[in-house]
């Protein structure tokens, strides 16, 4: 039996036509029951999602001439779902996601809305929700199929699956979104202090970002009169802005960039809340000189780091970390954020979202990260860090695990075409799921290079491949062959995919000692390495190492339904990987 039911009526200039042609039920139901609705103009494209508990009072009120945007919107339709569900937080809950939903099925590409049609003219994104007794029943029994069933069949939305749109960044990071009680009570505790800095430490897939949408969305509620800043990496910029503006945070008060522009424009905020702050610049010669420009302002000219500007044209800093994703020697070090931020509270996310393992066995996501750090950290002295939060305890199943829907595994021959085949045959059964092989920067490459699709950098037998052509939205890039191109560390930080393939090469190797060391020699970035006269220093080769280590630590997280291993032209690691993970 269904849990929902659907009245369907046209509109005419402000008017419900078919309403004689209900049973009683139905028209009862109009008058006085809890309801979500959706308005739609079969000419103009748009769409408006609300909840009522009195729909025929409510359409009054909407087209009583108060609300422009109905004068203006031609709506000539209008769907009514009534359900078993609909409580006031069910309703709460039921309208945002629509809207959610709605807005990133009007994409144009992920990240990115038509807002020159403005198709959803909700100028919010409904109630703020918690969690309450039901929820899972009204998104499978209510959602879903009213989506899939209805809203899809009728022509009214273009996406068929809400998988796939549970991909989209705008739903994805939307500040509506569910969290969990230590994010809620973090929110709480940073707003109740507006005196107080923060670092929220988390590993890879902790919710970070989400946690950043949501504290904004909070702010902007509680201080309306607070300036705040949101400091996001380059490639994140176009969609961060899009997210804010969606969900009725396009405030003037509110300003989103990255550390380059912000502290070029050069204002004071009352919060400054810095996404992926492990990626911040320091003063360093080998990186884009804008980051650099920013030393010549007058006031920041002692400074030795973005973060310490940052610091100073901020009252509140809000900083998410991950010390296991520095990648670069421009990036601010261990120690400068450590003596930077001595004084801040410091929290730690500790739910994995981003990893599912496999339902019915025995390990979990947590086994799996904490495995990881162990293959990769063990020797480095970083497991004893607070910043790491590592657990030796991990079950070893999860890289023991040899059943086809296994979370992890490894190939030992044809490392890139066994990937391939692995990807593509998840897709034939997915087509929803975004697969990708990503790689360490193992293979040379030029800037020149990615604009030439004929130019291929991998090669393995009769199969030849390239470097991701754009770093920037990469996901989505619009190249034919942009599923089949082997993605780098810079392409992908941040960023969830379904099933991964990872290539890890030569620049890791097993030294005499037994130790893991990163080969310069072997590693393919200009911007990645120090000097050639620094890594005459025993201290900066270590930091290179962990680089690259950190590196491979990003790509091995990115998957949420599998991770599968290919060694190129590295069989001692595959040697070191089994004996370590006992495996």
């Amino acid at each position: 039996m269904a849990k929902y039911s659907v009245v369907e009526l046209e509109v005419n200039n402000g008017a419900l036509i078919g309403l004689d042609l209900l049973g009683d039920k139905r028209y009862k139901a109009l008058e006085q029951n809890s309801a979500i609705y959706i308005y739609r103009g079969s000419g103009s494209k748009k769409f408006y999602i609300g909840q009522t508990i009195h729909f025929l009072d409510r359409h009054a009120q909407h087209y009583s001439g108060a609300e422009e945007k109905f004068n203006t919107a031609g709506f000539d339709q209008v769907m009514i779902i009534f359900s078993t569900y609909f409580n006031r937080s069910a309703l709460d809950d039921a309208e945002s996601q629509l809207i959610t939903y709605f807005v990133a099925d009007n994409s144009r590409k992920e990240g990115q809305v038509d807002f020159e049609r403005e198709a959803v003219i909700n100028r919010t994104g409904g109630n703020s929700v918690n969690d309450y007794a039901g929820r899972e029943a009204v998104a499978t029994e209510v959602l879903l199929p009213l989506w899939e069933d209805v809203l899809y069949k009728r022509g009214w939305v273009h996406t068929p699956s809400l998988e796939e749109l549970r991909t989209k960044a705008l739903v994805k990071y939307s500040p509506i979104k569910e969290l969990t009680p230590e994010q809620r009570e973090l929110i709480a505790e940073i707003s109740r202090n507006p005196d107080t800095s923060y670092v929220i430490n988390g590993d890879a897939g902790t919710g970070k970002t989400v946690l950043l949408t949501h504290l904004v969305a909070n702010l902007l509620k509680d201080r309306p009169d607070a300036r705040i800043g949101v400091v996001v990496q380059p490639n994140w910029e176009k969609t961060a802005e899009d997210i804010f503006r969606i969900y009725g945070m396009n405030s003037s008060s509110l300003s989103v960039s990255t550390s380059t522009k912000m502290i070029s424009d050069n204002r004071r905020y009352d919060v400054i809340l810095v996404d992926e702050s492990h990626k911040l610049s320091r003063k360093y010669g080998k990186q884009h000189p804008s980051f650099g420009k920013v030393y010549e302002i007058g006031e920041f000219r002692d400074c030795g780091s973005h973060l310490e500007i940052l610091q100073r044209m901020g009252r509140q800093i809000i900083l998410m970390y991950d010390v296991l994703q520095v990648i670069r020697p421009a990036n601010i070090t261990r120690d400068m954020f450590r003596r930077l931020t001595a004084g801040y509270q410091k929290r730690f996310l500790k739910t994995q979202f981003r990893i599912q393992t496999p339902k019915g066995k025995s390990y979990t996501s947590e086994d799996y990260v904490n495995g990881i750090k162990y293959l990769l950290y063990k020797d480095t002295g970083l497991l004893e860090s607070e910043f790491t939060r590592f657990d030796a305890d991990f079950d070893r199943d999860v890289f023991r695990d040899r059943s086809e829907d296994a979370y992890f595994g490894y190939f030992t021959e044809e490392p890139l075409h066994k990937l391939i085949d692995w990807i593509e045959d998840d897709n034939n059964y997915n087509p929803e799921h975004i697969n990708r092989i990503l790689a360490g920067l193992v293979e040379p490459w030029t800037q020149s290079e990615g604009r030439d699709p004929q130019i291929k950098q991998w090669h393995e037998g009769d199969i030849h491949r390239r470097w991701n052509s754009t770093q920037e939205n990469w996901i989505n890039s619009k190249d034919p062959d942009a599923a089949e191109q082997i993605g780098s560390v810079f392409a992908v930080q941040g960023i969830d995919l379904n099933s991964v393939g990872v290539l890890i090469g030569a620049d890791l190797q097993v030294g005499p000692d037994g130790r893991l060391a990163a080969d310069p020699d072997r590693f393919f970035n200009t911007n990645g390495t120090f000097t050639a006269e620094e890594m005459n220093d025993p201290a900066n080769r270590f930091e290179f190492t962990l680089f690259v280590l950190n590196i491979y630590y990003v790509l091995l997280t990115r998957g949420i339904d599998g991770i599968r291993v290919g060694f190129w032209k590295n069989d001692a690691f595959r040697e070191y990987m089994e004996r370590t993970l006992d495996i």
